[in-house]
């Protein structure tokens, strides 16, 4: 098997779990009898972990140079730590053990995005290409899931859960480990004293306001959609929607990327944000609005993950990349999601779903102001 199928088959199996995740968790705990606040905990508890599990895992692997043996141990205890949750009830051993299962969980993505990095080498305009697939895998775990998990059968969400984490762990022993860099690297490099660059602070505080805005989506889409009377399978192709544009995004971003700068793409990305949330807020009502909202998924995440972690490389210099993306998921979708998750819970619970999405436009709103107003290297503001 060629090695851009080996990365493409690890990025379906991963993104098919947040195909299970986004659009039908939520369901899944309403069903179960937790109210909105309750959900938005629980959501949570997804990206609390992220706080402090990617930069732990991002130093063992900076620090030992075996990436590949920290992604498979992640995917294999992320496995069994999900068991647990088959069995308990209650909310708060139901929110133990997601943070349990998250940490472990959380530990896979950022290593494999560097060894992706890694292996495509010069060839790195190629990550969206190859990353597009996870997209893929998100959009058949959403459809199927559609079919088989809104109404009747939400109770089995968890065991569709386990079968894809069990997916995950063989992916993850089909790609081989990168060749590896230079042993004194990663001692030599001061991730802290990067850090302390106002350019570099700048560039977390957007990213965190960028990710606090898809606490309404990522939570409650469903549930709103099940509101509007929407069915199971008309769920699962208005969130396919969103992966097809999010697809055709990744499909075509090297070009945008050579033709301008990182920021600017990053800029334009927010400004659709603010809109695509202001659509949600206002007009939920309309079909039309919703397709067009969901078409904008390809600038407010696709975009916005990409070069993220573009930008992030440009930033930290070789040697501290396994803790530079683990910094750019504690700070973004991490600190970002849980509290985007906790903030959405609790004014849908309490005001409604309008609120909610405003709250998210104005988040997107700060971070486009943060870059519009910031200052980025000279070499993140070119061409690249």
């Amino acid at each position: 098997m060629r090695l851009e199928l080996r990365l493409s088959l690890f990025y379906y199996t991963f993104f098919s779990l947040l195909g299970v995740v986004m659009p039908f968790w939520a369901p899944y705990l309403s069903h179960e009898g937790f109210n909105a606040e309750e959900i938005g905990l629980l959501l949570g508890a997804f990206h609390l972990s992220r706080l402090y599990a990617p930069s732990i895992w991002g130093y063992v692997a900076d620090r030992h140079m075996e990436r590949m043996r920290v992604v498979k141990l992640g995917a294999l205890l992320a496995v069994l730590a999900f068991v647990p949750v088959l069995f308990i009830e209650g909310f708060w051993p139901l929110l133990l053990a997601m943070l349990c299962f998250s940490f472990f969980w959380n530990a896979i993505l950022p290593q494999f995005e560097v060894v992706t990095l890694s292996h495509l080498g010069e060839k790195r305009d190629r990550y969206g290409k190859i990353r597009l697939w996870g997209s893929v895998g998100f959009i058949a775990a959403t459809l199927i899931g559609g079919e088989l998990f809104i109404d009747d059968q939400i109770e089995w969400v968890p065991i569709g859960l386990l079968v894809v984490l069990i997916a995950i762990y063989f992916a993850t022993w089909t790609v081989p480990k990168p060749a590896a860099a230079p042993i004194n690297s990663a001692k030599s490099v001061s991730v802290a004293k990067v850090m302390r660059r106002p350019e570099v602070l700048q560039f977390f505080a957007l990213i965190f306001f960028a990710q606090l805005a898809h606490g309404p989506y990522n939570g409650f889409y469903t549930l709103l959609l099940q509101q509007e009377g929407y069915s199971g399978l008309s769920i699962g192709l208005l969130w396919s929607l969103g992966v097809l544009a999010e697809i055709a995004m990744f499909a075509v971003l090297h070009k945008l990327w050579q033709r301008f700068s990182l920021v600017s793409v990053f800029m334009a990305s927010l400004m659709l944000a603010v809109l695509r949330w202001l659509m949600m807020a206002t007009l939920s009502d309309s079909l039309l609005i919703i397709i067009l909202s969901q078409l904008l998924h390809a600038a407010s995440f696709a975009v916005l993950h990409a070069s993220g972690i573009r930008i992030v490389q440009q930033l930290f210099p070789a040697g501290s990349e396994g803790r530079a993306q683990a910094l750019h998921s504690s700070l973004g979708f991490g600190l970002g999601g849980l509290f985007g998750s906790i903030i959405a819970g609790y004014l849908w619970h309490h005001f409604g779903s309008g609120v909610s999405f405003i709250f998210a436009a104005a988040a997107s709103l700060v971070a486009l102001l943060l870059i519009s107003f910031g200052k980025l290297p000279a070499k993140v503001q070119q061409n690249s």
